[in-house]
């Protein structure tokens, strides 16, 4: 019993961790984010009366302009690892951007207003500049 009880931690790490990357897009690429995207966190964090690490964050770039996510098809997608998803077609989107940093700094997915309403940080389709439309950014 004793050798069996000793190897549970290790059988529970990788069961974990590999249910921990199901989220991941299988065709996603690391990318180093531009430096726009500190100027964005640092707008971000003001907007929230959050702080957070900006270094700690991950990008991945997804081909295309959607992919699938746990909420549907995404655009985007914040992972409590720190990892965010971006389709490609939005790299350069700053409210696609910093809608999943602000995932980051409140750390957990949902959208509560505040702060991401017009309440808040307007970090929404419906509230960034009376943009609208119907993707999913999770």
């Amino acid at each position: 019993m004793r050798l069996e009880c000793r190897w549970l931690p290790w059988v529970l790490s990788a069961v974990l961790g590999c249910a921990a990357d199901s989220t991941a897009p299988t065709s996603s690429e690391r990318f180093t984010p531009p430096a726009a995207y500190l100027t964005w966190f640092d707008r971000t964090e003001a907007c929230s009366g959050l702080g957070g690490e900006f270094d700690r964050l991950r990008f991945y770039r997804v081909p295309g302009d959607e992919f699938p996510c746990p909420s549907g098809m995404c655009v985007a997608h914040w992972t409590d690892s720190h990892e965010i998803y971006v389709a490609e077609a939005f790299i350069q989107d700053e409210m696609v951007i910093r809608h999943e940093m602000l995932h980051d700094l409140i750390g957990h997915p949902g959208h509560p207003d505040p702060p991401f309403g017009p309440a808040g940080c307007a970090l929404t389709w419906t509230s960034w500049s009376g943009r609208l439309g119907s993707r999913t950014i999770d």
